[in-house]
């Protein structure tokens, strides 16, 4: 993990962030929000709530989104 994490980040900061950085790589990879939630077992309702950053997804919601991206944690997170 990157040495210059910021860690004066809030948790709302982090949570639009990681929720912009959800988005772009979903797109990315083509998928809708209905497939992703589908291949992580959760609502599309819930993968917008948390690319607009109201919500925040629990560790292992963390790795399923993760292994659906075809990312690594160091990878989806190495901007923070």
């Amino acid at each position: 993990m990157s040495s210059d994490y910021n860690y004066s980040m809030n948790k709302s900061e982090f949570q639009i962030k990681y929720g912009l950085n959800l988005k772009i790589e979903r797109i990315r990879n083509k998928m809708t929000q209905e497939e992703l939630a589908e291949k992580v077992d959760c609502s599309a309702v819930h993968i917008g709530y948390i690319e607009r950053g109201l919500k925040c997804p629990t560790i292992f919601q963390f790795l399923k989104i993760a292994r659906v991206l075809n990312l690594s944690l160091d990878e989806f997170f190495e901007e923070f």
